[in-house]
């Protein structure tokens, strides 16, 4: 099942060794790349002196970009085949789509970008294409669908190398952050019926997978219990008891002064008459009198679903801290054994025979260390054999070697988050290998990544169209122009640019707009109306915000937007050379899981592959380990 290359790489790479080798040179040593993945930032666009644009590109590459579209520069970065504008040196007398050709720096800068990033070309099985059943897609979309269909075939076929390559079968999956077990379920279900421990920390996520295993006719349904409240019983009131004092008696004020003696009325001519017309106007038929009466039929309640046992999912609520797996999973992999909460009295036990217990732990898009601790659980537990993790939400990882300091001008000011995640030094974070720890360039020791740049790594630039381009564009043109706003009315200070990007100042405080509806791009005045309303929540600067920002009027966002129009190009192109070099990012963060499996003796094999369509789902890259 192993592929023949261990990393999806390129047909120029023969040696993983050697790609590893370019790859960190590049990540280190390349100003370009440090700059566009970690050394800048959107909000800094329009506020920086000398101007960022001008600052961060060289003349000859600003020289062809203003000579062409934004469009036409994303398919010279992502898809043109740019061996033929390479193969001659002369450029001058060159054109490239009717305007000037592309600068041979740039070209090379490409060529580096796309040798460097991991190929994401996913071949499916073309003779297992079965659909999920609608009774264990429930909940799912079309993207959690197709991830789901794809990587439950990938994990069953993999358990099944697993048990050739051992010589003895698995016993359990894990499934590490399940969520609501959609992977899970789908592995318990027909056609794979595994044994499935999912591990998730969010009582609410493990209430609606119980819900949903009802539905895939996995579980029974709980009976629901009802409460019986025993009601006062009524006292009893005799006929000749008479109406409690207060009670009201609905008799005319003449006859409760005139009692009279309950007499029958005589029925009068007037009643027979009207008994008369009323039955005259009845018809009778003859069949009528005999038709046979039919006795409703009796309500057959459907009968339960069959539930299926050759699969089990078991839930286990916890806050998974490290990859150390044993005391977590023993219970349910080794039923004798009591589970880690138990009381004093449950847990005590006599020493016991190591479990025999074969589990593979699986992750579909765990975010941040969540992925790490995945990794770690193979070198960490006897009983965990295979790994198979697939990770997303790079910005949420932390640092462990502690601040990127590059010997290298900064381009962009203190942020506080620079200095919160840089200086974490957690021990779980990344990087997680050894060659990595050790790396040394001429302008770093160790490899490093701040938060910006692991931000940009889950970008999926292959996957824009037009309009998502442009909605991307918008979105940060405004948000770039609320901060030049922001600045002008003093409610944030204007950015300097320190020498130390991890030092202390209180007076660099973030202003995080955070998502805001779809209207609110509709215009920038719009847009800056909105974002007023949650700026002004702010505990630190909410109230400038109001005093400064809600008073200005609409002519004013106005004249704003039309004089700083011009500029919105010049971001678009910085944001595309962003998200294409961030492949880059990525690149980094897998191979170095990957290596630190390779780092460890116990581990066999191990692999990085694509599991699933990227236009589908771009982290679709996947982690395989497997022990000896």
């Amino acid at each position: 099942m192993a592929p023949r290359s261990p990393l999806p790489l390129s047909a120029e790479w023969r040696d993983p060794d050697e790609y590893v080798q370019a790859l960190l040179s590049f990540a280190t040593e390349s100003v370009m790349f440090i700059n566009l993945c970690g050394g800048v930032h959107i909000l800094d666009f329009l506020t920086r002196e000398p101007d960022l644009y001008a600052t961060l590109l060289p003349e000859d590459w600003r020289a062809f970009f203003g000579q062409h579209d934004i469009h036409s520069i994303l398919q010279l970065l992502l898809r043109e085949d740019i061996s033929p504008l390479c193969e001659s040196a002369e450029t001058n007398n060159r054109t490239w789509n009717g305007g000037a050709f592309p600068p041979a720096s740039l070209l090379e800068y490409i060529r580096n970008v796309r040798r460097l990033s991991l190929l994401r070309d996913f071949t499916p099985d073309p003779k297992n294409n079965e659909r999920l059943p609608r009774h264990v897609a429930v909940g799912m979309n079309k993207k959690k669908t197709h991830e789901v269909e794809q990587f439950s075939r990938y994990v069953a076929s993999l358990s099944d190398t697993v048990n050739e390559r051992r010589g003895e079968p698995l016993s359990h999956i894990v499934d590490f952050g399940s969520g609501q077990n959609y992977l899970g379920r789908t592995l318990a279900s027909a056609p794979y019926h595994k044994h499935i421990i999912a591990i998730e920390r969010k009582h609410q996520y493990i209430s609606g997978a119980n819900r949903m295993d009802v539905h895939a006719r996995l579980a029974k349904q709980e009976k629901k219990k009802t409460m019986y409240i025993k009601k006062q019983r009524k006292k009893c009131i005799d006929c000749t008891d008479p109406p409690e004092l207060g009670e009201k008696v609905d008799l005319p004020k003449t006859e409760m002064e005139n009692p009279t003696e309950d007499v029958p009325e005589k029925p009068t001519e007037d009643d027979d008459n009207e008994n008369t017309v009323v039955l005259s106007e009845m018809s009778l038929e003859p069949d009528d009198v005999v038709v046979p009466f039919e006795k409703p039929r009796p309500h057959i309640p459907k009968p339960p679903p069959e539930i299926d046992t050759r699969g089990h999912v078991s839930y286990i609520e916890h806050e998974i801290q490290d990859g150390y797996l044993e005391p977590i999973i023993d219970h349910v992999v080794d039923p004798k054994t009591p589970a880690e909460n138990g009381t004093e009295a449950e847990v005590t036990q006599p020493e016991k025979e190591p479990s025999d217990a074969r589990v593979m732990v699986v992750s579909l898009h765990s975010c941040g260390n969540l992925v790490h601790h995945g990794v770690r659980s193979l070198v960490l537990n006897p009983s965990v054999v295979a790994i198979a993790m697939i990770g997303c939400c790079y910005n949420l990882l932390t640092e462990r070697l502690g601040p990127a300091t590059y010997k290298l001008p900064n381009l962009r000011p203190l942020h506080p988050r620079l200095k919160q995640t840089g200086g974490s030094y957690d021990p779980h974070g990344f990087p997680m290998s050894k060659l990595y720890e050790d790396y040394e360039s001429d302008t770093i020791k160790g490899m490093k990544l701040n938060i910006t740049a692991r931000s940009m790594g889950v970008q999926a630039p292959y996957n824009w169209g037009y309009a998502d381009s442009e909605g991307f564009f918008t979105r940060h043109f405004y948000r770039a122009l609320l901060q030049r706003v922001l600045v002008d009315r003093g409610v944030v200070p204007k950015p300097d640019i320190p020498q130390d990007l991890y030092n202390d100042d209180e007076s660099q405080i973030a202003l995080i707009v955070g998502s805001l509806r779809k209207a609110a791009f509709e215009s920038f005045t719009a847009y800056v109306r909105a974002a007023t309303v949650k700026l002004s929540r702010d505990p630190t600067r909410g109230e400038l915000v109001k005093e400064r920002i809600s008073i200005m009027s609409d002519e004013e966002l106005e004249r704003y937007e039309v004089e700083y129009l011009h500029t919105r190009k010049n971001l678009s192109v910085v944001w595309s050379l962003m998200a294409f070099s961030a492949q880059v990012v990525e690149a980094v963060i897998v191979v170095d899981r990957w290596q630190f499996l390779r780092e460890h003796d116990s581990v066999k094999e191990c692999w990085v592959e694509p599991v699933f369509e990227y236009g589908e789902s771009p982290r679709n890259l996947a982690v395989i380990g497997i022990k000896k």
